[in-house]
């Protein structure tokens, strides 16, 4: 006999079964089919389910035999423990039903109720839908008795509600994700859309409900907007220790305007439920089943849902792949029948349910892997690469425009409310295109205290104002200022509910978070604050930015030399850049400038030939890498870096020999490479002060420079890590 069987199989759980267990729902009183003996059925033993043989009954239970571990065991079990074969997709154990008129009878499980109908799954196999006028009265008592058990069971999340069932998976096909290539070219810059009206009703507000069940999980919380202010609160549970109970993801229609929960939406067990458009009405959820066995399928489905409706329609299912690293379920709904997906590192599918075949891929050239954004009209996709940040066109997939920048690495890229603004954060800058003129010429901001090669998040808050990801904080850079200016913590635990991009995002200047008022009961809360909040501006209006300055004129520093092919030449270049900052080099400065050389791990990479065939070839190529680290202690002040990577395009019958050519040592950049010579102390990276973000909205807890976050040389060493990490993995 077969062992354990996927817990999907299960997914309902007949209340009669719980009735054992829960004494809180009382049973109906209807007998149910008895076992026969030799019957093979499903036998829950140690929180899972197993094939069995029924081998008697001695009272109230029965003896099954199965297969364990290998070998053959004999146990007694109650009834609620069995599972005949039409019940395991049941609401409830199979009994004996009979028309009105008693002419005919059958043995059979409920299976769902529809409207005036049951659906009731018989024990040869084949399913029956019965008018319930045409059953007999006890049948429509039994009926009346279990919907109000159910019901009232289902609302005290005792047992799981009534889901839809889903329609068979279907194969649109598998993108070949090694072949798929970075989108190459330039384009024209262009505005892209604004926020959409239903949108723009949103105030500042917040409010809280409890979910049907204690341990659901926030999952999105997804701005919907309208009259009434909708956010969509999507949660699931995972059902590993519910004893093969499985009960449903769940999506909480909350009213910021009404401050209250309107109504829920179940969907079947271990769905992720990641978008929601209000215009397509289209809802689309991702179920990976944290149990799943070697082969299971992970799969997406797209759902019918009006803004408000209690009931979703399942439209379609089919098979995808999915990030494994990617922990917030990347996918997006471009239209009601296209689907945006994040397949593997670096790489996208655009599913089209319509045709049912894969519309577009492409492959962000970003080695950190940096966010993509879908723009809030849903035409277009924002994807910060290395050396540049690209706009695709989010229908066709098509490249719309690209705009280089002059560092190495875009960590994140996003755009402002009216589409009218383009911002770029790097490892030392934030570039930012005004659109409207169709330039590629960005304004250039410094911005090395919130800069990063890593992957980030970039907001604007308003033509003014930036937020950026930092450690565990969100720092509010001012353009005008160059400066970062506030910092906002979440309390407590609440920072961990909102490192996922699902749970927050800024949305026409409002900061969208969530929050645990009672994290032992299942409740959860979700806040809207108009940023910057209280005393930002008051506060930050006549800074005097040449007052913050930590490297200026006659400032002393050292210099170290760490694994560099020249020592004598790159001593001598930086010390010329040294003099001409008009820094002092003094070698036991407390200020220590870093210079170090080195290569990364061999890497792969794969080339597909232009024009007909699309011959792919793969190569390998080598990083070499050198940075320039300036250091007080051990807090980082200032850094930058190089690295190699095979270039967009090759040309020629050898291409292994063509990216091999780049495979050098960077020696030249510490004679090109640019020093500042005004750098701003660090202590200021967070900012002119700190709010807390919570159950109270936005309040004000520091008017000091906060500094960094936590224990300050902790976390200068981590970043001195990550750094020393990313170099053995640079492009």
């Amino acid at each position: 006999m077969s062992g354990r069987i996927r817990s999907s199989c299960l997914r309902y759980f007949c209340v009669a079964a719980i009735v054992v267990c829960c004494s809180s729902l009382p049973n109906t009183g209807f007998a149910q089919t008895r076992l026969e003996e030799g019957e093979s059925v499903k036998v829950m033993f140690l929180n899972s389910w197993f094939d069995g043989t029924v081998l008697g009954k001695d009272k109230n239970r029965y003896g099954v035999e199965f297969e364990f571990a290998g070998t053959m065991k004999r146990e007694m079990f109650e009834r609620a423990a069995i599972r005949k074969a039409c019940e395991i997709d049941a609401l409830d154990l199979a009994r004996a039903w009979e028309s009105s008129n008693g002419k005919f009878k059958i043995d059979a499980a409920l299976k769902s109720f529809a409207g005036d109908k049951v659906l009731l799954a018989k024990t040869d196999g084949n399913e029956i839908e019965v008018p319930i006028t045409s059953l007999s009265e006890k049948d429509q008592l039994y009926l009346k008795k279990f919907k109000k058990q159910f019901d009232d069971a289902t609302k005290k999340g005792a047992v799981p509600a009534a889901v839809p069932k889903l329609p068979p998976i279907e194969d649109f096909g598998s993108p070949a994700l090694g072949d798929i290539g970075s989108m190459i070219g330039t384009g024209s810059p262009s505005s892209l859309g604004s926020v959409p009206n239903f949108y723009t009703t949103f105030e500042q507000s917040g409010t809280g409900f409890y979910f049907a069940r204690d341990r659901q999980q926030i999952v999105a919380a997804i701005p919907v907007g309208g009259p009434d202010q909708l956010v969509l609160m999507t949660a699931r549970e995972n059902n590993f220790q519910n004893r093969g109970v499985e009960f449903q993801s769940q999506a909480y229609w909350v009213s910021l305007k009404q401050k209250k929960m309107l109504g829920s939406v179940a969907l079947t067990p271990e769905d992720f439920i990641v978008d929601y458009d209000p215009r397509t009405k289209r809802l689309v959820s991702i179920h990976s089943d944290e149990m799943r066995g070697q082969g299971d399928q992970d799969t997406m489905t797209l759902w019918s849902l009006k803004p408000g409706d209690t009931q979703a329609e399942p439209l379609m299912r089919w098979a995808i792949s999915v990030d494994v690293f990617d922990r917030s379920h990347f996918a997006k709904l471009i239209t009601a029948d296209l689907v945006l997906t994040k397949a593997a590192r670096h790489t996208y599918v655009a599913w089209d349910t319509a045709s049912k075949s894969i519309a577009y891929t492409f492959k962000s050239a970003s080695f950190f892997d940096a966010p993509i954004v879908l723009t809030a009209d849903r035409k277009s996709i924002i994807v910060p690469e290395d050396g540049k940040v690209s706009v695709i066109d989010a229908l066709s997939g098509d490249l719309r425009f690209s705009l280089p920048v002059q560092d190495r690495h875009v960590s994140g890229a996003n755009v402002n409310a009216s589409g009218t603004k383009l911002a770029a954060l790097t490892e030392r800058h934030v570039y930012v295109w005004d659109l409207e003129s169709r330039s590629t010429d960005p304004q250039v901001y410094e911005a090395p205290l919130i800069g990063s090669p890593f992957a980030s998040r970039i907001e604007w808050v308003s033509d003014d104002l930036l937020l950026a990801e930092s450690s565990m904080e969100r720092v509010l850079y001012r353009l005008s200022l160059q400066l970062p200016v506030w910092s906002y913590r979440m309390e407590g635990a609440q920072s961990w509910l909102n490192r996922d991009p699902l749970t927050n995002q800024v949305l026409n200047g409002l900061f969208f978070y969530v929050a645990e008022p009672d994290s032992m009961r299942g409740s959860i809360a979700v806040g809207a604050v108009k940023l910057p909040g209280p005393q930002v501006d008051e506060m930050t209006s006549k800074l005097n930015r040449q007052s913050l300055m930590l490297m200026k004129q006659g400032v002393r520093i050292g210099l170290k030399l760490d694994k560099v092919s020249d020592p004598g030449s790159v001593q001598q270049w930086l010390s010329e850049k040294i003099q001409a900052n008009r820094w002092v080099l003094d070698p036991n400065a407390s200020i220590q400038l870093h210079a170090e050389m080195g290569v990364g791990k061999t890497q792969t990479e794969t080339y597909r030939e232009m024009g007909i065939g699309n011959k792919t070839t793969s190569v390998t190529f080598t990083p070499h890498f050198a940075s320039i680290v300036i250091k007080q202690g051990d807090t980082i002040v200032w850094q930058t870096g190089t690295t190699t990577g095979p270039p967009p395009i090759v040309s020629g019958q050898n291409i292994q020999s063509e990216v091999a050519k780049s495979e050098v040592p960077q020696l030249d950049f510490f004679r090109v490479v640019k020093i500042p010579s005004e750098i701003i102390d660090p202590k200021y990276s967070r900012g002119f002060g700190v709010s807390k973000l919570g159950l109270r909205g936005v309040e004000v807890v520091s008017t000091t420079p906060p500094g960094r976050s936590g224990d300050p040389q902790e976390e200068d060493r981590k970043s001195d890590q990550e750094r020393r990490d990313s170099n053995t993995n640079r492009p």
